[in-house]
């Protein structure tokens, strides 16, 4: 099994380990990720070493889990904000080579210190503050779909890399692109299917998370569709704040990102200082507004959309999927 992590942080067949299993969430997301296809082969939670849930052991820590199973390679955290930084600092000593965070509120200081932490391990983290990625070869980190049959039903194996700052919005554009004969609005202004029985499907969903300070960012997350061969067309959910639209424009304008990029950019209407639902979305300066990032987006040659869904009728056109009249 190989799939974008590949690109990424170089697995070809994630391992995975669960801080925090034995809690709700824990336990929930795991059955999910582990009805998808997740290899997930230890849990880990302060305490309760020698538990198991659903037949899965539990240890003390993440050292531990390491020595009963040498290769793991991935962790998922479920813990809460204020135990993150102790979590991936163990992780990251540990050997995991790739963390999902999924806490909402970790303070940005804890963010900067696990991403100088991963640094020198050669590790990469997504999140904080994310739904986590799925990816159409197999597996599925973190909370995207909430139900296994729905999961499994609506990411279909394809061709079209997704890209979120948002967790929401990383459902609907990964899992409509999947959806049959899907109305949509059209790039010649109707409304209407933008393909028929066939949709393009997905090679993987990742969710980088609204937080000021990501791990992988949404370059990153460019970079590895890029070298993706199942990947024709990127699909991205942007928004104001922070400089990564800005860093992808410069990409694609550099020749960096040469398949066809199709983006959703929100806060049009966001003001300055004033943060738009996400932490990471609070502009700070010109470079970080709705306008700065439309404009370099679009002289680099990326297609900017007005509302969500019409990145379905973008997409359809790009691969010649859009229905005759």
């Amino acid at each position: 099994m190989s799939g974008l992590l590949e690109h990424l942080c170089g697995i070809s067949e994630p391992r995975v380990l669960v801080f925090g299993m034995t809690g709700r969430q824990g336990r929930r997301s795991s059955r999910l990720m582990t009805g998808f296809g997740t290899r997930i082969l230890a849990g880990c939670t302060p305490g309760k070493g020698g538990q198991e849930v659903d037949g899965t052991p539990v240890f003390d820590n993440a050292a531990e889990a390491l020595e009963r199973f040498p290769d793991l390679n991935a962790a998922v955290l479920f813990v809460p904000a204020r135990a993150v930084l102790s979590a991936a600092s163990e992780a990251l000593e540990a050997g995991i080579k790739f963390l999902v965070v999924t806490a909402d509120g970790v303070p940005t200081h804890d963010a900067i210190v696990v991403a100088e932490r991963a640094r020198p391990h050669q590790a990469k983290f997504l999140g904080p503050n994310t739904v986590g990625m799925v990816d159409t070869s197999g597996y599925l980190f973190g909370m995207l779909g909430g139900r296994t049959s729905w999961a499994r039903k609506s990411y279909q194996p394809g061709c079209i890399g997704v890209i979120s700052r948002s967790g929401g919005l990383s459902q609907l554009l990964g899992a409509f692109h999947c959806r049959p004969h899907l109305p949509a609005p059209r790039p010649d202004g109707t409304y209407g299917p933008v393909w028929g029985e066939q949709p393009p499907g997905v090679s993987a969903v990742v969710c980088i998370g609204g937080d000021p300070v990501p791990g992988v960012s949404m370059l990153d997350a460019a970079r590895a569709f890029q070298a993706d061969t199942r990947t024709r067309v990127i699909a991205v959910y942007g928004e104001t704040g922070t400089r990564q639209e800005n860093d992808l424009a410069g990409a694609v304008a550099a020749g960096e990102i040469t398949k066809p990029v199709v983006v959703f950019l929100g806060g049009k209407f966001t003001k300055s200082g004033v943060a738009q639902s996400h932490a990471g979305a609070i502009v700070r300066a010109e470079a970080d507004t709705y306008s700065a990032k439309r404009r370099l987006l679009e002289e680099a040659g990326a297609a900017v959309v007005e509302r969500p869904d019409a990145v379905f009728g973008r997409v359809a056109s790009l691969l010649g999927l859009l229905p005759a009249d």
